[in-house]
């Protein structure tokens, strides 16, 4: 079986900004209602299975933060366009993975701790 062309992606976990106190409240069960339907997407994860004792894991599912902005470009514009968005107040603005080539794998995501 074979995945529709695109792109495979690597996502770090340790650099998802998240708010003070949300892994806390995720450990402790405190989810959003539509959180349940949002994890069917873990489909995509390729390494799910051991990264899901991860502090960040389930937040990843959780739709109040999965709302964010969330943006791709060249890796080498990077530095400055994290500087140019810290300057102008998004403190948390960060580079959380990288795009890769389409690789055989059905599961597109490779999650990064």
């Amino acid at each position: 079986m074979t995945r529709p062309s695109g792109v495979d992606a690597e996502l770090d976990l340790a650099a998802l900004p998240v708010l003070e106190g949300a892994e806390e409240t995720a450990a402790s069960g405190i989810l959003s209602s539509l959180q349940p339907a949002n994890v069917r997407l873990r489909r995509a994860l390729r390494n799910q299975a051991e990264m899901r004792e991860h502090p960040r894991y389930a937040l990843l599912f959780d739709p109040q933060t999965a709302g964010g902005l969330l943006a791709s470009l060249p890796a080498a514009q990077a530095p400055t366009c994290i500087a140019a968005l810290q300057a102008l107040g998004c403190a948390q603005a960060a580079v959380i993975g990288r795009v890769l080539p389409q690789g055989e794998a059905l599961e597109p995501v490779v999650l990064r701790g």
